[in-house]
C-alpha cells in the first residue's frame, strides 16, 4: 500500500464524500475512487460503505483507518522534524486566533515569541465560529486561541491550557428591541450570527435563534457594526463590546423564559505531538505561565 492511498482514505473520511475529498486534494474523484479501489484491493476487504447517501467506514474499515490515520501523523511528524533539522526552526507558524477571544496579553505573547524567531513567518488568521478548532484539527494551524467546550476533545488528539474567561450574552443597538422579551418574542427581530465552521459538532442548528431573519457575517468588528446600526440582535462576547454597553451605544437583553447569559473558558490548545519545534516550545511555555496565573487567580476568587 502507498502513503498516499491512505491520504486519500483520510481525506474521504474526515469530508464524507468524494467530491470535498478531491476538492481538498485537488484531485478529481474518479482518481480517488481508483486509489481507494486499488486499495482495498491490495488489503482484501472493503474500506467503505457505499450503500448510505454519505460514505462511511465499514467496521473493518474503522480499525485500519485509525491505525492508519496513526501512520499519517507519525509521518507529519517526521516531515516537521526533516524541515527544522534543515533550517534550524520552523520555517512557518500558523496561529487561528478566533476574534472574539481578543485580549492584549495573548497578543503579547505571540508578539515576543516573533521577535525571538523573526526568522518565521508568523501567519494569523481568523474568521467564522470554531475556526481555531476547525484548523488545528485539520492542521492547517500549529495553535488555536478561541472559546472552549469539553466536547471538543472529541474532535481530535488534543493538549489545551485553559488562559481567560468568556462571557456571552445577547446584545442590540439601544431602542431597537425591548431590553426584555420572551424567547419567542425574540425570533420576531433579525439575527445576527457567525458563519459555522465545517466540524461536524457545528451547524446552525446550534444557534440560539430559531427566526426567519438572518444575517450571516464571518468579521466580528462587521458584526458590531451591524448591531450598532439597529439592524437587529446577535449572542456575542460582552468584553467585545463592553465600551458600546458602557455608552449605552449598545444593552443586553434578557430572555424572561431562557437561559440568555453564558461563560465558558478560553483556551489555547495544539494537537498531541511527540516533537513539537522551537517555536511551538517557546510560544507553548509561555502561554503555560499564563495559564497558571489565570488558575491560581481563578481560585482566588472563588
Amino acid at each position: 500500500m502507498k502513503l498516499n492511498q491512505l491520504q486519500i482514505l483520510d481525506a474521504i473520511v474526515q469530508s464524507a464524500s468524494l467530491s470535498a475529498a478531491a476538492l481538498k486534494l485537488h484531485k478529481t474523484q474518479p482518481a480517488l475512487t481508483l486509489a481507494i479501489k486499488s486499495l482495498e484491493e491490495k488489503i482484501g476487504f472493503a474500506l467503505l460503505d457505499r450503500s448510505q447517501y454519505r460514505l462511511q467506514l465499514t467496521e473493518k474499515g474503522r480499525i485500519f483507518h485509525r491505525q492508519a490515520k496513526q501512520l499519517l501523523t507519525n509521518n507529519e511528524e517526521l516531515t516537521q522534524l526533516a524541515k527544522e533539522l534543515a533550517l534550524g526552526n520552523e520555517a512557518q507558524y500558523r496561529i487561528c486566533y478566533e476574534q472574539i477571544c481578543h485580549m492584549q496579553s495573548y497578543n503579547e505573547i505571540i508578539s515576543n515569541t516573533f521577535k525571538v524567531f523573526n526568522s518565521t513567518e508568523f501567519s494569523l488568521t481568523s474568521g467564522k465560529r470554531f475556526i481555531s478548532l476547525e484548523q488545528v484539527n485539520n492542521g492547517q494551524a500549529e495553535l488555536g486561541i478561541g472559546p472552549w467546550f469539553d466536547l471538543f476533545h472529541a474532535t481530535g488528539d488534543l493538549e489545551s491550557l485553559p488562559i481567560g474567561k468568556l462571557d456571552i450574552g445577547i446584545v442590540s443597538a439601544t431602542h431597537s428591541l425591548p431590553s426584555t422579551v420572551s424567547y419567542s418574542e425574540l425570533q420576531s427581530y433579525p439575527c445576527l450570527a457567525m458563519f459555522e465552521s465545517g466540524l461536524s459538532i457545528d451547524s446552525d442548528r446550534l444557534s440560539y435563534s430559531k427566526g426567519p431573519a438572518m444575517m450571516k457575517i464571518d468579521d466580528i468588528a462587521s458584526l458590531k457594526s451591524f448591531l450598532l446600526s439597529g439592524a437587529g440582535w446577535a449572542m456575542i462576547s460582552l468584553q467585545h463590546c463592553a465600551a458600546e454597553l458602557e455608552a449605552g451605544q449598545l444593552q443586553q437583553i434578557t430572555v424572561t423564559d431562557r437561559e440568555h447569559q453564558f461563560s465558558t473558558q478560553i483556551r489555547v490548545f495544539r494537537q498531541h505531538s511527540s516533537h513539537h519545534g522551537p517555536v511551538a516550545r517557546t510560544i507553548w511555555q509561555q502561554f503555560s505561565t499564563l495559564s497558571q496565573a489565570y488558575l491560581t487567580a481563578t481560585d482566588g476568587a472563588a
